[in-house]
């Protein structure tokens, strides 16, 4: 029995979690376990055994302590270590340029760089890539050396001599989340500036990429005819000015794909009728925003920033949960008021949106325009307008709850 005992008590994973206040608990069980082993002969095996665990529980402190040191110190190593690999970085062209990695005996940059730094090769090649994009363009080659090369990626192939002041001020002062949605949504507004040959091939390439799935699968009968693309029109977008128009293409309709229910298939035909899909699908839409507008909750003006509970159900569930900036499909991170709480004091669920933290970041930074109107009619703008009143709050916004130029958006 009482060596039973030892066992579980010894071997039992709960023991790591006993606190300060269990120590005399451990001493009891000792103490128990003492008295049940001299009854049969076997105490000093167990009592070295319970003194054990009541040393695991008075040395845990100093061993979180421990770890805690540990920590701190691998951290600050850490970001000595990311500071140095970046200006290791910053000398790669160089190191390239002058085969300083073949007159020190290394067979090639990526074993040089690996060795003596501690780079993979993807990130030599990524930097030797970023590196000669910029090395020309002071700008931007000046925000590489004050946040690294992930700051200007993802505006590195799109910047041009007469446009590398615009995007190393944009990179300077977006996180890298912001700036690569930034990006993206410049694209889709078609009002991208920047090195065209670059900008049309990847749409030249997404866009012919998309169009041509799309069409196998029509080919294929594996997508449902609700809609059909203008492959033409797309034909004709690609080869106008070598693909210059290519990044404005928008079909004016989109094929996809949906898998239903024999009975729910039937159903839709007949609501369908001889009309089409599309004016189906907008009849639902529409009921949908009727059946929202009657359960929209009324505006609460209050001095609390806190939504309430009420007014942040019906917003998620009209937005479903995703961002509401049109062509964003992110989950949400914030509830943003579209006409800044600071100014109206009102939460008003119809001037409430989701936005991912991308885009919320950049709402405050004033590079949303439209914002006086509903989410869908929302574009990126190219400058903040620094005469609006927004402009004053949002940087106070943003400096009470500490945003961070190189950080992600917070609140």
């Amino acid at each position: 029995m009482a060596f039973a005992a030892a066992f579980l008590f010894f071997n039992n994973k709960k023991m790591e979690n006993l606190s300060e206040g269990n120590v005399l608990q451990g001493g009891v069980v000792r103490a128990a376990a003492d008295i049940v082993c001299k009854e049969n002969g076997v105490g000093k095996a167990v009592r070295d055994a319970g003194e054990a665990v009541t040393n695991i529980v008075y040395k845990r402190d100093d061993f979180r302590e421990k770890i805690n040191a540990l920590h701190l110190r691998f951290s600050e190593y850490g970001r000595n270590a990311k500071e140095w690999a970046k200006k290791c970085m910053l000398l790669l062209p160089e190191i390239d340029k002058y085969k300083v990695w073949a007159k020190k005996g290394f067979g090639s940059i990526y074993e040089y760089a690996a060795k003596i730094a501690g780079l993979s090769r993807g990130q030599v090649e990524e930097g030797l890539r970023v590196m000669r994009k910029v090395e020309n363009r002071p700008a931007l080659r000046k925000v590489v050396e004050e946040k690294g090369i992930n700051a200007v990626r993802p505006v590195a192939a799109i910047a041009t001599d007469e446009t590398a002041e615009f995007w190393a001020e944009k990179a300077r002062n977006m996180s890298v989340g912001e700036l690569k949605v930034y990006v993206r949504d410049f694209r889709r507004q078609g009002g991208l500036v920047g090195d065209s040959n670059v900008n049309d091939a990847a749409a030249l390439f997404d866009g012919a990429m998309a169009v041509d799935a799309t069409k196998r699968l029509f080919d294929e009968g594996k997508a449902a005819d609700i809609t059909t693309p203008s492959f033409e029109a797309f034909g004709k977008q690609a080869n106008r000015s070598g693909g210059r128009d290519v990044p404005d293409f928008q079909p004016e309709k989109m094929q996809v794909t949906m898998e239903l229910e024999p009975e729910v298939l039937n159903q839709l035909k007949k609501l369908k009728g001889d009309g089409d899909w599309n004016e189906l699908m907008k009849k639902f839409l529409g009921l949908r925003e009727k059946e929202l507008e009657r359960e929209k909750p009324e505006p609460v003006k209050t001095e609390s920033r806190h939504v309430p509970a009420e007014i942040e159900r019906y917003v998620i569930d009209r937005d479903c949960g995703k961002c509401a900036f049109p062509g964003c499909d992110k989950e949400y991170k914030e509830l943003h008021h579209a006409d800044s709480f600071a100014l109206r004091r009102v939460h008003d669920p119809g001037r409430i949106f989701c936005l991912c933290e991308a885009h919320h970041g950049l709402a405050h930074r004033g590079l949303i325009e439209n914002e006086h109107l509903p989410a869908k009619c929302w574009k990126v703008r190219r400058e903040v307008n620094r005469e609006g009143v927004r402009f004053g709050i949002d940087r106070r916004v943003m400096a009470h709850r500490g945003w961070r130029r190189e950080g992600s958006v917070r609140g």
